[in-house]
C-alpha cells in the first residue's frame, strides 16, 4: 500500500498535540505517587466511572480501529464472532473475576496466582507468560501507530513505532498508574469521538438513512449490499469449532490478560470493580458495532466504485474511506483517535510489564528489598521495557489482529484458567495450577512459533493434527479449542489427586466472595469441576468430528 502522498499537516498537528497532552497529564499525575502502591495501583483510589473509561481504552486498541475492520472485509461471519465474543467476554470478566480479584488486594495477576497457590515457581512462570502475551499485544498496536504514520505522513512505519513508543514510555515511566489511568480516561473520550463522528460522515456520503447513529446507520444499505455482493452474507464454510475457539479465547483470554486484570486492583472496592466493568461493556459494544458499520461501508464502497485494494492493505481501510468520503478535518480527527487507541493500550501493557518484572520477579528473588527501592527500580524498569519493546516491534506482524488473537489464546490457556478456578474452587492447588498452566502455554505458544512467527501454513506442518484440523480461515485459532479445555482438565485432575491446599489458602476463596469466616464446604463441591471436565471433553471431541462436511 502506497502512502496517500503529501504530508498531512492537520493530522500531524493533532497527533503531536495528543502526545504532548498525554505527557502533560502524566507529569501532573506524578504528584500523587508517593508509594509503591500509588505507582502500581493508584493507591486503590480510582472510581468506577474513571476506571470504566480507562478499561475501554485498553479494549479499544488499534486492533479495533483498523484490524477488526480488515477482518470484516475479509469475512463477515468470523468478524462478527470475534467482536461479539470479545464484547461478551467482559460479562464473563464481571461475573467470574472482577469483584473477587479486587477483594484479594493483589497488585497483578502474577501476584494473585502466586499468593492464591503459595508458589514462587508459579509467580515466575506467570511473569514469563505475561511477557510473551504483552509483547504480542504491544507489537500489534505499535505496528498500528506505524501504519498511521506511513499512510498519512509518507514516512516508514518504523518512525511511527519509535515516536509513539517513546512518547508512551515517557508518560508511563513518569506518571505510573495514576498517569496511565487519567491518560486512558482522556484517550477513551478521544477514541469514541474520533471514530463515531467520521464514520457517521462516511455513512452519510454513502446514502445510509441512519448515518447519525453508526451502529445502525447501514441498515437501509443491506438490500443494495445483497445486490452488489450477495455472497457477503453467506456463512463462511468453516468448521463450527472455529467459532467455539474464538469464544473460548475471548472469554478466558480477557480474564487472563494481565493489563486488563490490573485495572481491578486500582478501584476502591468490589462494587466499583463491578460497575466499572458495566460501563466498559456498554461503551465497547457501542464502538464495536460502529466498527462493524465501518467494515460494511468499506465492502459496499469498494464494490460500487471498483476500488481495488490488496488484502495485505486492508488495515488502512478506515483512513482510505474517510480520506475519500469525508473532509480533511475528519481524517485528522480519525488520525488522532487512532493514535490515542494505540497509546492507551501500549501504556497499560508497559505498566503491567514493569510491575511484573520488579514487583513479581525481582520481588520474589529478593524478598527483603523495601518498597522505596522497588519504586526507584520501577522507574528504570518501565523505561527499559519501553525501549526493548520498541526494538522488538521494528519487525511487526503482517496483520495486527492476528497478533492480538494469539495473545488472547495464550493468556486464556495459561493465566485465565488458574485465575477462574482459583476463585471458584477451593480444591485447586499449586500442582494442578502448574500442570494446567504449563500445558496451556505449550499448546498455544508452540503453534504461535510455528504459524504466527515462522509463518508456516498449518496444513503444511508435518504433524497430523495441524494438517487435518487447522485448515480454513483463521484455522490456527482452533488450537484454543484444545489448549483451554486441556488446561482445565489437567488443573482439576491433578488438584484432585494431590494434597488438599492448606486451610489458609482455601480461606482466600471465602474472603474473595465476601465471607469473613471459613467454611470447608463452600466452593468445594464436585459439581463444578465435573461439569467443567465434561464440557471440556465435549469441546475436544467436537474438534475432531464432522470435518468431511466442510470443504478444505
Amino acid at each position: 500500500m502506497e502512502p496517500r502522498g503529501e504530508v498531512f499537516v492537520l493530522g500531524l498537528i493533532l497527533s503531536i498535540a495528543l502526545l504532548v497532552i498525554s505527557v502533560f497529564i502524566s507529569v501532573w499525575a506524578r504528584r500523587f505517587t508517593r508509594s509503591l502502591g500509588d505507582y502500581y495501583v493508584a493507591g486503590r483510589s480510582i472510581g468506577a466511572l474513571n476506571n470504566g473509561l480507562a478499561m475501554v481504552s485498553l479494549a479499544l486498541s488499534l486492533t479495533t480501529f483498523i484490524g477488526l475492520t480488515a477482518l470484516i472485509i475479509n469475512g463477515l461471519y468470523l468478524a462478527v464472532a470475534v467482536y461479539a465474543s470479545f464484547t461478551a467476554s467482559f460479562i464473563g470478566l464481571m461475573m467470574l473475576a472482577a469483584p473477587y480479584l479486587r477483594r484479594h488486594k493483589s497488585y497483578t495477576t502474577m501476584a494473585f496466582i502466586a499468593e492464591r497457590y503459595d508458589s514462587k515457581f508459579l509467580r515466575i512462570f506467570a511473569v514469563i507468560v505475561m511477557l510473551v502475551v504483552s509483547v504480542l499485544y504491544l507489537a500489534g498496536n505499535l505496528k498500528g501507530i506505524g501504519i498511521v504514520f506511513y499512510y498519512l505522513l509518507g514516512v516508514p512505519e518504523v518512525w511511527g513505532i519509535i515516536v509513539g513508543g517513546l512518547a508512551v514510555t515517557l508518560y508511563v515511566t513518569l506518571g505510573g498508574m495514576y498517569g496511565v489511568t487519567y491518560n486512558q480516561t482522556f484517550q477513551t473520550i478521544v477514541i469514541i469521538f474520533c471514530l463515531m463522528f467520521p464514520v457517521a460522515v462516511v455513512l452519510k456520503a454513502l446514502g445510509a438513512a441512519g448515518w447519525a447513529f453508526p451502529p445502525l446507520g447501514y441498515g437501509n444499505m443491506v438490500p443494495l449490499m445483497e445486490t452488489v455482493t450477495p455472497h457477503y452474507f453467506w456463512p463462511m464454510l468453516a468448521h463450527p469449532v472455529t467459532y467455539v475457539a474464538i469464544f473460548l479465547g475471548s472469554f478466558f483470554g480477557i480474564i487472563g490478560l494481565p493489563h486488563f486484570v490490573m485495572r481491578f486492583f486500582t478501584v476502591r472496592d468490589a462494587r466499583e470493580a463491578r460497575w466499572s466493568t458495566i460501563i466498559c461493556v456498554f461503551l465497547v459494544g457501542l464502538v464495536n458495532t460502529t466498527v462493524y458499520a465501518t467494515g460494511f461501508a468499506a465492502v459496499y464502497w469498494m464494490n460500487t466504485t471498483g476500488f481495488d485494494l490488496s488484502a495485505a492493505a486492508y488495515d488502512y481501510m478506515v483512513f482510505i474511506l474517510i480520506d475519500n468520503l469525508a473532509a480533511q478535518g475528519w481524517l485528522a480527527v480519525a488520525v488522532a483517535g487512532a493514535i490515542a487507541a494505540g497509546l492507551s493500550t501500549v501504556a497499560g501493557l508497559l505498566m503491567i510489564m514493569g510491575a511484573g518484572l520488579i514487583h513479581d520477579l525481582y520481588g520474589s528473588l529478593k524478598p527483603g528489598v523495601d518498597d522505596e527501592k522497588k519504586l526507584k527500580l520501577s522507574y528504570a524498569a518501565m523505561f527499559t521495557v519501553g525501549i526493548l519493546v520498541i526494538l522488538f516491534s521494528l519487525n511487526p506482524p503482517t496483520f495486527i489482529l492476528e497478533a492480538i488473537m494469539w495473545a488472547f489464546g495464550i493468556a486464556g490457556a495459561s493465566l485465565g484458567v488458574p485465575v477462574v478456578l482459583g476463585i471458584w474452587w477451593k480444591r485447586t492447588n499449586k500442582y494442578g495450577a502448574a500442570a494446567g498452566m504449563i500445558a496451556g502455554f505449550l499448546l498455544t505458544f508452540i503453534p504461535w512459533i510455528l504459524i504466527g512467527y515462522l509463518g508456516m501454513e498449518p496444513v503444511q506442518i508435518p504433524l497430523p493434527f495441524f494438517a487435518k484440523y487447522l485448515y480454513g480461515p483463521l484455522g490456527w485459532i482452533k488450537t484454543t479449542a484444545v489448549a483451554i479445555p486441556v488446561s482445565f482438565i489437567l488443573t482439576i485432575l491433578v488438584s484432585w489427586f494431590t494434597p488438599v491446599p492448606p486451610e489458609a489458602l482455601q480461606l482466600q476463596v471465602d474472603q474473595m466472595h465476601g465471607w469473613t469466616d471459613y467454611n470447608e464446604k463452600r466452593y468445594n463441591g464436585k459439581v463444578l469441576p465435573v461439569t467443567i471436565i465434561v464440557l471440556a471433553v465435549l469441546v475436544m471431541w467436537f474438534m475432531t468430528t464432522g470435518y468431511e462436511l466442510f470443504p478444505k
